[in-house]
């Protein structure tokens, strides 16, 4: 089987990884330091604090994997072209409007759509992360 798993990179992915926990409710969080050999393939300078860096991590976020990791200097801005769609199941209508709400609740995200009944018959709404990163969540009906 393929699976699909977004990959984004941050300026700082621990500091990406504790507003995640906090807004998002992510879970199963593992994050690796690089490792001073590491630095240095990266280009980082000897006296980096490897601590505050993050070579890779996963979280989870309603049962969504995602990796991430520092930019590492490179440009880590979020494209418009892309967003992430949380496709909430039918079965558990509630746990939606629980996320959208939480979300709402810690005035740490932009809403660009309320999360409602859209004319197709889904229930969707979209918001706007710290980092600039486009979050859908979509249920159809049951």
């Amino acid at each position: 089987m393929t699976q699909l798993i977004p990959y984004i990179a941050y300026p700082s992915a621990k500091k990406a990884l504790a507003y995640y926990q906090r807004v998002f409710d992510a879970t199963d969080i593992k994050r690796l330091s690089p490792t001073p050999q590491q630095a240095g393939m990266f280009g980082l300078p000897a006296d980096a604090d490897l601590n505050e860096l993050t070579m890779h991590a996963e979280f989870t976020v309603l049962g969504t994997k995602l990796m991430c990791s520092d930019a590492f200097g490179h440009d880590a801005k979020p494209s418009e072209q892309i967003s992430l769609m949380l496709m909430i199941d039918p079965i558990d209508a509630e746990l939606g409007d629980r996320f959208y709400q939480h979300l709402v609740d810690s005035g740490e995200v932009t809403i660009d759509m309320p999360y409602a009944s859209q004319f197709w018959g889904d229930k969707m709404g979209q918001v706007t992360d710290a980092f600039g990163v486009v979050w859908r969540l979509q249920q159809a009906p049951a």
